[in-house]
Formats: structure tokens, C-alpha cells, sequence
């Protein structure tokens, strides 16, 4: 019997929870399924997999409602969208707090919450405030997390009330070697390089990485591909360290693939994670990754030796030295990560 399902999320902008939701899109397409992407702010970087389906739920004109009551009154307001839009829906997934914020309080059937990073250390100092209304938003709904770690910090944090299951999140390998080979970076970066993949912020630990790499004394040059808040803050950092000519800044780049696809290996720097879809993406090019050993992520998809501790510039200073001399590496990427398992999974919501 055919389902339709809707995936909301708040943009369509770069990152992994919107890339999460295109590719699930696709994939239940591809299952003889009916995917339907509900967005909240009118902002598209991504392309849309063909067949599927977009609609803009402007959400922008609750924000003037206290928001004590904003929750309730938007979800009404997307129930009824949805409905006259797309139709009943087998399944809802919402992914990321503002979204879910409002989900939490939907009357349309099947409504599950996806989380995408370890709540704990998304919030930080923040946690202590935020509790009480993260409990409220999670705890009336069921969930889905994204890795075992996500699930683990969850019930921690919410205890045995949360209902939360594991799917692991996805990752389309014919999209993503085919848009590999559309472009072949800037000429002077040929010859081997380290790339990272990421938004510039606080998460990403782009400062322990450069002060690492800075330490390690490779000739193999760092691309940095991304943009956010704190990008001017690591190419100060750059001209401190006296690498200028060695880090390249590429920007936020609609298609990263080929700048993965041509690095000798990726490298991770991050706090946390939830999973770390760019290291599934380098797998599935064949590149090897090295990762910090976050709470969530890394370590269920990568072996140990590929993994240093957080926060510790000189173990990884070490590895990147050690990875630059390896000439023969072997990538797997264990099934349970394909598009194909995530969608049945989800579909067996």
C-alpha cells in the first residue's frame, strides 16, 4: 500500500539535517512511496531530488504570537496545510528544535521528532534553562535518533518517559558519486590535501583543528569548505599560526563532493555530533576519514585508530602526521547506513 509521508524542517539550507530530509525524500520516492518536504522559511541552497515534492509553510507571521501560545496556534495552522496541500499523512517527521517546537503540539497522525545532534552538548550552558521546555517538546511525541550515542545521551537526559528509537541516517551513494565528478577543484589544491567539511561554528572546533594541523607540519595543505558565524575567527587564527598559504577557504560550496572526493582524507575536529553524515559521504568516495571520538557518531561508524580524543590538539597533530604517510587505505561503509535500510525503517514507523 503506498504512504505518504512529510518531512518538515525549517530551511533548505546546507546542512546535515536538511540533506537528511532531501535524501529520505528521494528515497521513499524511490520505494513506490509519496514523499512531501514542508519548509518554514522560504531559503533553498539544496537541489531537489527530482519527484520530490515541496511546499512552503510560512511560518514567519507566528512569530509575532507570545510564545507561550505560538506553538499551539501554528500546529493547527499546519495541520490544516497539510491536509489541504498534501493530504492525511501516514507519517511525520520533524527535524530540529523550531520545528519540532510547533510538531510537538500536531494532531495529524503518526508525528515523530528526529533527533539529529546529542542534546546535552547542543545545549551546553544552556540546558539548564532550556530544560523544562526541551522536556515538554520531547516527551509528546515519539522520537528517532539519529545514532545510538543521540539515543543514549536522550534517555539520559529525559529518562524512561521518552520513547526513542535508532535510524540511522542515510546517504544516497549514486547522488553523491555522481555529483562527485561535476567539477574538479582549483588547480592549485591538486596533489594532495586534507579537506573538512562544516559549517564555522562553535561545534566544529575549527580552532583545534588549524592549531592540530599547525603542530603537525605537513605539507599537504587543509581545505576548509563552509561558512558561518565564527569563519572570520579561524582565518584570524590562520594568520596567527603563520599557515596563510597553506589553508584554503573555499566558502560554502551547493555541491562539496568533488573537494571530498580528490582529498587524501577527511578530517573531523568536532565537540559533538550527532552522527556525521560527511564522514559517511567521504566513505562512500573511498576516502578515509579521522575523526575526534565524539560522544555520539564517529565511533559507530569508524575503527579506533582512525579516532582521537576531543579537544586534544596534540593526538591529533599525531594522527594527521600519520594518515599523510599511509599509501594503501581501506574505506567500508557498513549497509545499515544506505538510503535503502533508512527508508524501510521509517516506513515501519
Amino acid at each position: 500500500m503506498k504512504k505518504k509521508v512529510v518531512l518538515a524542517i525549517f530551511t533548505l539550507q546546507g546542512n546535515g539535517a536538511e540533506r537528511f530530509a532531501l535524501t529520505l525524500a528521494k528515497g521513499i520516492n524511490n520505494a513506490g512511496h509519496e514523499a512531501h518536504i514542508v519548509y518554514f522559511k522560504n531559503i533553498i541552497d539544496l537541489p531537489i531530488p527530482d519527484g520530490v515534492q515541496t511546499h512552503f509553510f510560512d511560518y514567519q507571521k507566528f512569530r509575532a504570537i507570545p510564545q507561550f501560545m505560538r506553538a499551539g496556534i501554528a500546529a493547527k495552522a499546519f495541520d490544516r496545510f497539510v491536509r489541504a496541500k498534501i493530504g492525511e499523512p501516514d507519517l511525520v517527521l520533524s527535524s530540529l528544535f523550531p520545528v519540532d517546537f510547533v510538531l510537538c503540539k500536531s494532531n495529524l497522525p503518526n508525528v515523530h521528532l528526529v533527533i539529529h545532534n546529542t542534546t546535552s552538548l547542543e545545549y551546553g550552558e544552556r540546558l539548564f534553562v532550556m530544560r523544562e521546555r526541551l522536556t515538554k517538546v520531547y516527551l509528546a511525541k515519539p522520537c528517532v535518533a539519529v545514532s545510538q550515542g543521540v539515543r543514549n545521551d536522550f534517555i539520559e537526559l529525559f529518562g524512561s518517559k521518552g520513547r526513542i528509537t535508532t535510524i540511522y541516517n542515510p546517504i544516497d551513494i549514486e547522488q553523491i558519486v555522481n555529483t562527485a565528478n561535476e567539477y574538479i577543484p582549483e588547480p592549485e589544491i591538486n596533489g594532495g590535501y586534507i579537506v573538512h567539511v562544516g559549517k564555522f561554528k562553535q561545534q566544529k572546533r575549527h580552532d583545534i583543528l588549524l592549531k592540530a594541523y599547525a603542530k603537525a607540519n605537513i605539507t599537504e595543505k587543509l581545505v576548509l569548505v563552509g561558512t558561518g558565524e565564527l569563519l572570520d575567527e579561524a582565518k584570524a587564527l590562520v594568520k596567527n599560526l603563520g599557515i596563510e598559504n597553506k589553508v584554503i577557504f573555499t566558502g560554502f560550496k551547493k555541491n562539496p563532493y568533488p573537494y571530498m572526493k580528490h582529498a587524501k582524507f577527511m578530517v573531523l575536529s568536532s565537540d559533538f555530533e550527532g552522527l556525521g553524515l560527511v564522514i559517511l559521504e567521504s566513505l562512500a568516495l573511498g576516502v578515509p576519514v579521522i575523526s575526534t571520538d565524539c560522544l555520539s557518531g564517529p565511533s559507530e561508524i569508524l575503527p579506533t585508530q582512525s579516532l582521537t580524543p576531543v579537544g586534544d590538539v596534540d593526538a591529533l597533530a599525531n594522527k594527521l602526521q600519520c594518515c599523510v604517510a599511509l599509501t594503501d587505505v581501506t574505506c567500508n561503509l557498513d549497509k545499515k547506513f544506505t538510503m535503502e535500510t533508512a527508508v524501510q525503517s521509517y516506513l515501519n514507523l
